[in-house]
């Protein structure tokens, strides 16, 4: 093991010796660098080479979308699993592959939890994200940490704090949002310049919610009214952000966040019974920086790193023990850097390299916990060729993982490099049609719940692989009418997983096992479109819509009763809408949701099946600019007819809720 981190090490070590041979070359000259700002450019999902979705702020100020989580249904192709109300947990899975396939960058960094692999997006709240962007396999940019090129799709959150051009710039907001259930969530944020190209950025927001919504029990031909029990929600999250832009075009950023909250967790509603006293805490703690710098106009250097600490308490009174029910508290630590160079060769040709480590660590007053510690290395190389009509792009990942214990069998070593590569290809200089592929290979490690926890885990389990294949256009124009532009994306896409980890009962319900049983074959279309038009000179639109097909199904063992059965909480049909109309200082939009039937098990008959569901949303605004502030009312209804459904069985979710906002700034 120690062999093994010291050559890691010594691989990390790699871009950062290249970096500086290139910043001592050429300093005889003493040619002044090329300063570089950047703005707040909406991406152009028109150029990139696998499939790119983006919501930026204005659009996520529509949607019903106070967390990342509940923005994140607005995708095609992902699943989100909600729990109900302002404090249920969300976790999201693109194109069936799972959360733990997914991976999260906050400002450009990866956010991890060793512990589940599942990150609950109900944490990362929208009011202050300039930008959340889904792609598939990769991300765009050459320049990044070689874990980020480790999943199968990766979520960007991006604050304003990643730009440069705020930097130096003095600017404040103010708000409160009040709506059904006893929802209070209050929010400021200001920036102010420090010193030269200087800034120092503070954020925080608070949410207070009953969460007491009505719903109604259905057993067969009888129902009773009931209001939902145990949803309180009380969270205080805040931000301190540094961020400094060098004369040489280089930038620092420095991160201080803090997550507390105290909710309840609403229980599955059976028969009548829906009786839940179980309580969750989170008291999470990270620092990260980022420093980036061009050298010359040919080279960029990149170089993260991140420390978490996440505390976890978890009390179930009604737990059936010699203890009285269950006190579970859990530490999780992270530790991670990264450095990343790329240069570029001619006019055509880029190349980069990233190299990453890791160190997390597990504790826990469970009796007996096996207190697991995880070193994690990734090294990566990628190639890009850039022509007048197409680009091709190729990279090769080596990941090493590493885990230790404190009592008891480890997992093994895992040592396994993965390829991936993607190409584009536009159908003429002046033609509006581009066409796009892309192959990648990856896997996921067990988590240490998969493999360490009390009576379930599986220490020999292996990882989890994925085979992604994709095949799709875009057609992009703009127009000089009422229409001004249109952007439309169809991608069919394959994957293959193999050893997929899954949970079957031992013996009885309380005694389950982890294995390598599954094999599922997905198989699916994603659509996206984007219209944007004008009315008149002073009445604008603007319509978004995503919807995917999609057959995931087990093909583990041709005997069993769930052969080429649905996987669990996958519809063959899913998507969104949204449509906004503007005119002057007023805006008027409406979105909605839906979902087909699936299943709740593997085996797929009317007992396990959940039906489809849709929601209608609508909202209003007035916004004005004053003399030394803007102002922006809104006022917006949830769910407007009402419809009870189930995201997850048994977990009624709310019917119609109101909500009126008030925000000032100086944006």
């Amino acid at each position: 093991m120690r062999r093994i981190v010291i050559a890691y090490c010594f691989l990390f070590l790699i871009p950062v010796c290249i970096y500086r041979a290139s910043a001592q070359s050429g300093d005889s000259a003493k040619v002044l660098n090329k300063v570089t700002v950047s703005g707040l450019k909406k991406k152009s999902t028109f150029i990139a080479a696998t499939p790119l979705q983006t919501l930026n702020s204005e659009t996520l100020q529509q949607i019903n979308a106070p967390s990342v989580g509940d923005a994140a249904r607005y995708f095609s192709g992902v699943q989100v699993k909600d729990y109900g109300g302002v404090g249920g947990l969300k976790t999201v899975s693109v194109r069936s592959l799972g959360a733990a396939h997914t991976g999260i960058l906050y400002d450009g960094i990866p956010a991890s939890d060793v512990q589940s692999g599942q990150i609950d997006l109900s944490r990362y709240s929208t009011t202050f994200v300039q930008s959340i962007d889904l792609q598939q396999a990769q991300l765009q940019q050459l320049l990044q940490p070689a874990r980020a090129y480790s999943y199968g799709a990766v979520m960007a959150i991006n604050t304003p704090v990643m730009y440069a051009n705020t930097i130096g710039v003095k600017q404040w907001r103010a708000g409160l949002k009040a709506g059904s259930f006893g929802l209070w969530q209050p929010y400021g944020g200001i920036q102010i310049p420090v010193a030269k190209q200087m800034s120092i950025n503070i954020s925080s927001e608070a949410v207070f919610s009953k969460g007491d919504y009505p719903f109604t029990i259905k057993n067969g031909n009888y129902s009773e009214k009931s209001t939902r029990k145990n949803g309180d929600m009380r969270s205080l999250q805040g931000e301190i952000n540094l961020a400094k832009l060098f004369n040489d075009s280089s930038s620092l950023q420095v991160k201080l966040s803090a997550y507390n909250s105290n909710r309840g967790l609403p229980g599955a509603v059976i028969l009548y019974n829906d009786r839940s006293v179980q309580h969750l805490w989170n008291k999470d703690l990270y620092f990260q920086t980022r420093y980036r710098r061009s050298i010359g106009a040919n080279t960029g250097f990149l170089a993260t790193g991140r420390y978490s600490r996440n505390y976890t308490r978890y009390t179930d009174p009604d737990f059936l023990n010699n203890a009285g029910g269950l006190d579970n508290r859990y530490t999780q630590q992270e530790a991670y850097a990264a450095a990343a160079i790329d240069r570029r060769i001619g006019e055509r040709i880029a190349i980069a390299a990233s190299s990453d480590v890791s160190y997390a660590w597990l504790a826990s007053n469970v009796p007996a916990f096996v207190q697991p510690t995880r070193w994690s290395c990734w090294n990566n190389v990628a190639l890009q060729y850039n022509a007048n009509l197409f680009q091709l792009t190729g990279s090769l990942l080596l990941s090493t993982v590493n885990d230790d214990v404190k009592t008891g069998p480890a997992a093994a070593t895992i040592n396994k490099v993965t390829p991936s590569i993607a190409g584009n290809l536009r159908l003429g200089q002046n033609s509006p049609f581009m066409v796009r592929l892309f192959y990648k290979h990856i896997f996921r490690m067990p988590t240490f719940n998969d493999l360490y926890y009390n009576r379930i885990g599986n220490s020999a389990l292996l990882p989890e692989y994925a085979r992604q294949y994709n095949a799709g256009f875009v057609f992009s124009r703009s127009y000089n009418r009422a229409v001004k532009q249109i952007t439309i994306g169809i991608d069919g896409y394959y994957n293959l997983v193999d050893d997929k980890i899954i949970a079957i009962p031992n013996k009885n319900l309380f005694g389950w096992s982890m294995l390598n049983l599954g094999k599922v074959d997905i198989k699916g279309v994603d659509v996206t479109a984007e219209l944007s038009g004008k009315v008149t000179s002073s009445v604008t639109w603007f319509s978004r819509i995503a919807y995917t097909f999609q057959r995931a199904i087990d093909i583990t063992n041709p005997a069993a009763v769930d052969y080429k059965n649905t996987i669990p909480y996958t519809p063959d049909h899913s998507g969104s809408g949204l449509f906004t109309l503007q005119y002057g200082a007023w805006n008027v939009g409406y979105s909605l949701l839906f979902s087909s039937t699936r299943y709740v098990l593997g085996e797929n008959n009317p007992y396990n099946q959940l039906d489809g569901w849709g929601t209608q949303d609508a909202f209003l605004s007035w916004a004005k600019k004053m003399k030394a502030f803007r102002v922006q009312i809104k006022a917006s209804a949830d769910n407007l007819l009402n419809k009870q459904y189930d995201v997850v069985k048994n977990f009624p979710m709310p019917g119609r809720s109101y909500k009126i906002s008030l925000q000032l700034n100086n944006l």
